[in-house]
């Protein structure tokens, strides 16, 4: 009667090998994919939360909006930035102190780009190069192609 525990038949299955095998490579394929998911997530925040490449983006936006249809188109020596005419009007964008800004003119002050080092600008033909350099230490560059005014 003693014996008797001995000899029944076990029932319950166990926890095989490959059952464990399987489970592992199904916990790494997903840690694979968090880790993937985890890193775009962190510079998606980069580029969307960083002020200074919305304003960087906008700055060209603006810029471009300007260079189309100008009658001429030069680049400043004295103070460093563009000066064109469009629509009769003078217009400069110009580094001054820490910003970029805009003059109608030689007139006003419209705030562009804040935060600015250093710009440097380069025309060749109807490509205007324009490169900045952040306080933060950022470098930015973008190439505009400008459109002259045909009559």
């Amino acid at each position: 009667m003693r014996f008797n525990f001995l000899l029944k038949e076990n029932k319950e299955s166990g926890y095989t090998l490959i059952e464990g095998i399987l489970q592992l490579s199904v916990l790494m394929m997903f840690s694979q994919i968090f880790a993937i998911t985890v890193g775009w997530l962190h510079k998606m925040e980069e580029n969307v939360a960083n002020p200074t490449e919305i304003e960087w983006y906008l700055f060209l936006q603006d810029v471009e909006t300007y260079l189309n249809n100008v009658e001429a188109i030069m680049i400043q020596s004295e103070e460093l930035g563009i000066r064109f005419r469009k629509n009769g009007e003078e217009f400069d964008i110009e580094l001054y102190e820490n910003l970029i800004r805009k003059q109608k003119n030689r007139l006003g002050h419209e705030q562009m780009l804040l935060n600015v080092k250093s710009i440097l600008t380069t025309l060749e033909g109807n490509s205007l190069n324009f490169g900045v350099e952040f306080m933060n230490g950022i470098k930015k560059e973008h190439t505009f192609y400008v459109t002259f005014h045909s009559e």
